[in-house]
């Protein structure tokens, strides 16, 4: 390790606030699938997670920050004056998502942020109905505090008193549940008819109280649990009789990663709201986008707004992903190879031991899959997920964790098929060195 490596890792811990950046490891390089650390090349099977979509630091995308460096185009331009690269990413966005309704695009800089615009225009358009209702397992960000400490203006907090009333969560319908107590509990809502009889008995007291829905029809961080297609659309249905808008979070699931451009795409769901980033950013400039039905969007001037949002740079990077998924055809590579590489480790789990005695689960869609571990040689299925997390990174894949015991796989769509057959081969050989010392 180079000596200048060692005296940043010893300020680390000084200086910075305490996250999850790994002690040791310094982020020093990242071209196409591959990352490096301490100067040393690893394949990227995590991107992010979901934010190398089309490869890191992709030349086209470069390209086109770059030019509008150049030519003096960045600046504080976006949700306070406007720019060129945000009018066409709008548009543009309005016309690939799911809805032929018109639609209104308000940018910001992070998936959290394109939730909170999201949550914000329900509740500002029905202050009467501020109760919300999400699936357990959602992983929707990690904001909300600030504006309850903001009264510069009137408009801050006018019909704001304060934020979402009531919270109700509902058992995500999977088709692939992670552990034995979630299967058991899908086994009893078998049916969409069951499921929503549970629907109803849980939030149907409260259905008038109800403003919104925001929902993952994909879970990520959760353990990237899919949903039945005709559980959500019952849900749906449902929740359409009752007016309550539905917001769909496809911040790490849109753009391609579950082998349609949009999860929404599988379920043939067309969201009131759906919020966007991750991917869209290139892994260059970060961006968020919410994407509204026009009549829920926010009316008068100044009722949100941020500093960043809506920047040239980001905009020009969100319209040159745009470009590169289309141009390189990568949803439908997206479909191909993930069919591809779930096949291949299911066919190596049902032919070695050592994998089906530690692998209880491989699934997912697209290039958004996981590998779930059992409890196995007295050691935890957790453990032993993260042993293999340890020993993978060592043998140059880095993965990372999802929900309670799995790993997920979610390589740049752009991987080619030789990155492919290496991965898979080093997760093979990983798990069998791991049962080795079970």
């Amino acid at each position: 390790m180079q000596a200048n490596y060692r005296k940043l890792f010893e300020k680390a811990p000084e200086y910075l606030a305490i996250s999850l950046w790994k002690p040791n490891f310094l982020f020093t390089k990242a071209k196409g699938s591959k990352i490096w650390l301490n100067d040393k090349p690893y394949l990227d099977f995590a991107c992010g997670p979901g934010v190398a979509n089309v490869g890191h630091n992709h030349p086209e995308i470069l390209g086109a920050v770059i030019d509008i460096f150049r030519r003096c185009e960045s600046g504080w331009g976006g949700n306070m004056l406007l720019n060129k690269y945000q009018i066409m990413l709008a548009e543009k966005l309005c016309r690939l998502t799911p809805g032929k309704f018109p639609k209104r695009v308000f940018f910001s800089n992070s998936g959290g942020e394109a939730v909170e615009a999201a949550i914000l225009a329900c509740l500002k358009k029905r202050p009467d109905r501020r109760g919300m209702v999400s699936f357990i397992g959602d992983f929707h960000g990690r904001l909300g505090f600030s504006r309850e400490a903001t009264t510069s203006r009137q408009m801050h907090f006018e019909k704001m008193p304060w934020g979402i009333e009531k919270k109700f969560f509902l058992t995500f319908p999977a088709d692939n549940p992670e552990t034995p107590s979630k299967k058991a509990f899908a086994d009893v809502l078998s049916t969409p008819e069951k499921y929503m009889s549970y629907v109803e008995n849980t939030i149907g007291p409260f259905i008038n109280e109800i403003g919104f829905a925001n929902f993952e029809l994909v879970e990520g961080e959760g353990g990237i649990n899919m949903a039945r297609k005709e559980m959500i659309q019952a849900l749906i249905r449902y929740l359409r009789k009752n007016e309550v808008w539905v917001i769909v979070d496809e911040v790490q699931t849109g753009l391609g990663r579950t082998g349609r451009m949009w999860a929404s795409d599988i379920y043939e769901v067309e969201p009131d709201i759906m919020t966007i980033a991750k991917a869209l950013s290139g892994g260059v400039v970060p961006i968020g986008a919410t994407v509204m039905r026009e009549d829920l969007s926010y009316i008068n001037p100044g009722e949100h707004c941020n500093t960043f949002g809506a920047g040239p740079a980001a905009c020009g990077a969100g319209l040159a992903v745009l470009d590169i998924i289309q141009k390189e055809g990568l949803v439908k590579r997206s479909e191909t190879k993930g069919t591809l590489l779930r096949e291949r480790l299911a066919s190596v789990k049902d032919e070695h031991k050592q994998t089906r005695e530690l692998v209880s689960d491989v699934s997912g869609c697209g290039l958004m899959n996981r590998i779930t571990f059992r409890d196995a040689g007295g050691m935890p299925a957790s453990e032993v997920r993260n042993t293999v997390l340890a020993e993978a990174m060592n043998s140059g894949l880095f993965l990372m964790s999802a929900g309670e015991r799995s790993i997920r796989l979610m390589p740049p769509l752009t991987i080619s098929d030789g990155e492919m057959t290496k991965a898979i081969k080093t997760l093979v050989t990983t798990i069998s060195r791991v049962h080795a010392r079970l």
